[in-house]
């Protein structure tokens, strides 16, 4: 399979995904969804003509790609822009590619909610959908603090909306002082969701609200443990906020000016200026802004590390070229890096270090570029969990159970096994195992994605050709073992910690021996 009709493939999938989303931001036949279901038609047709032995040519083939590509990466592209406060040219992406007033409505609506989460209730307003959101509308008058606007606007309805629309109300009646208001409708909320679904954004703005409550009425024990568990989705400043109210409200004017103060320094511009005039008011210091440590700075170096390993694996390849391996012509980054069964004459082909270091060279630019934004995606919700450590150790573990399963299957056949699928999917594992147990609707929810995801990647596996499917379920038994294993060990950092730094250590060694095999080579 070519790479373009591999892109083509991979553009398919995500587009299936894709519809998904966008049919919940758009009506069933509006232009997003619409467009979105035409790339991916486009994109699934081209391939399938492919993997059937009918290929199309090259020509079809580009066209395919550039059609398709566009309209089933933009509301990626446009919710990653917002998230970086670059409102203007995501607003300019929404123009160029959708051209009636529903088409723009809907992907604005990715952008108001990444406004909101930055907490720039202005800019939500701005880009407001021209066909009325009450849900968003609520949420940005109550991040402004307009909070009779909040109350004056009609009801939402059922589903997530309503339960977003009357997270903002509770919000509008606390900041009105209106407390014993506000905690009927928390338990009206909390009765419709026990009597129906139960999703995680209902989940998560019933214990935002109820915490709300709480935190009015001073109950600071009861905030602490509801937080004790991060709600997903809500900024770590307004946590911080609610459990300072609390004790400000209980009294404990020197744990609320402490914690008032970490508010202070995590929360964007706009509600910092709230924490700080609090802050002001009791003669306390406002603290510098800080910028929030990134929980996932581990999964960003390590993709880091992967990608300059293909810049070294196609320099190497440039400088050197192929050599014949018994009648196999094979690239000089392969004989230093990859996992060989069956290959006579392949240099240290018994070496413990392959079984890691093929993680670091790639069939091509689509494979690395797949398997480095599937191990940023899958990689910084797991490191966010479980920290720096336990995630290096999946992926190591992931690797090596990956190289180890498939010498086991495949012992008969001749193969190289090149890229770091293995390990990303040892982090879905351990991801996947951190979540069985869980009872929390959001952790059901991503439970159920990362199956899915895995089904998908097993039917991918078996249908096209030279795709590892022992290399990946290896991978997600290594992952999962690690976390099972880990689970079963005592809880806290050191541990994590320790196997993090063995795996730093088994990967650079094995580096180290690519590095000397390469320099030989040249």
């Amino acid at each position: 399979m070519t790479q373009d009709a591999f892109l083509l493939l991979a553009l398919a999938v995500l587009g299936v995904y894709a519809l998904q989303w966008t049919r919940r931001l758009s009506q069933a036949w509006g232009e997003l969804p619409v467009k979105t279901l035409a790339a991916t038609l486009i994109a699934g047709v081209v391939a399938a003509a492919e993997l059937t032995g009918n290929p199309l040519g090259p020509t079809v083939r580009s066209v395919a790609l550039v059609l398709s590509a566009p309209f089933v990466l933009s509301p990626l592209l446009v919710a990653a822009l917002a998230r970086l406060r670059r409102y203007r040219l995501a607003d300019f992406v929404t123009s160029a590619l959708y051209w009636t007033q529903p088409g723009r409505d809907a992907i604005r609506r990715i952008v108001v909610q990444a406004a909101l989460q930055q907490g720039d209730a202005d800019a939500a307003l701005e880009r407001m959908p021209a066909r009325d959101d009450v849900a968003m509308r609520a949420q940005a008058l109550a991040a402004k603090g307009a909070h009779e606007s909040v109350l004056a606007l009609p009801s939402a309805g059922e589903g997530d909306p309503g339960y977003l629309a009357d997270g903002a109300r509770v919000q509008a009646l606390v900041g009105l002082g209106r407390v014993d208001e506000a905690d009927r409708l928390v338990a009206e909320m909390r009765s419709r969701f026990e009597r129906g679904s139960q999703s995680p954004i209902g989940y998560r703005s019933i214990k935002l609200a109820e915490t709300r409550v709480d935190a009015e009425r001073g109950n600071l024990r009861r905030v602490r443990e509801t937080l004790r568990e991060p709600l997903v989705g809500v900024p770590a400043d307004e946590l911080y906020g609610l459990i300072a109210r609390a004790a400000e409200v209980a009294g404990d004017r020197a744990v609320a000016a402490r914690v008032y103060q970490e508010a202070a320094r995590m929360a964007p511009e706009s509600r910092r200026r709230r924490y700080a005039e609090r802050l002001e008011a009791w003669g306390e210091q406002v603290p510098p802004p800080v910028r929030v440590r990134r929980r996932a700075r581990a999964t960003a170096v390590l993709a880091g590390v992967i990608a300059l390993s293909y810049l070294g694996q196609h320099l190497l390849d440039t400088a050197v070229g192929a050599f014949v391996v018994g009648t196999i012509p094979i690239r000089a980054s392969s004989i230093a890096a990859a996992f060989g069964l069956g290959l006579p004459g392949f240099p240290f082909a018994d070496a413990w270090w392959r079984y890691l270091s093929y993680a670091f060279v790639h069939a091509g630019i689509v494979h690395i570029g797949f398997n480095v934004w599937v191990l940023y995606d899958l990689g910084r919700v797991f490191e966010a969990r479980r920290g720096w450590g336990d995630l290096l150790a999946a992926f190591a573990l992931g690797t090596a159970m990956g190289a180890y399963l498939t010498s086991v299957a495949q012992a008969g056949d001749t193969l190289l096994l090149v890229g770091a699928s293995g390990g990303v999917l040892g982090v879905a594992g351990a991801l996947l195992a951190d979540v069985l147990r869980s009872r929390e609707p959001h952790d059901r929810a991503l439970m159920r994605s990362l199956l899915q995801w895995m089904a998908l990647i097993t039917l991918l596996s078996v249908a096209i050709p030279n795709v590892s499917l022992w290399g990946h379920v290896g991978g997600v038994i290594g992952g999962m073992l690690w976390a099972f294993a880990r689970q079963g060990l005592p809880a806290g950092r050191r541990i994590s910690e320790v196997a993090g730094l063995i795996a730093i250590a088994a990967l650079l060694a094995a580096v180290t021996q690519v590095v000397s095999v390469a320099l030989a080579l040249l």
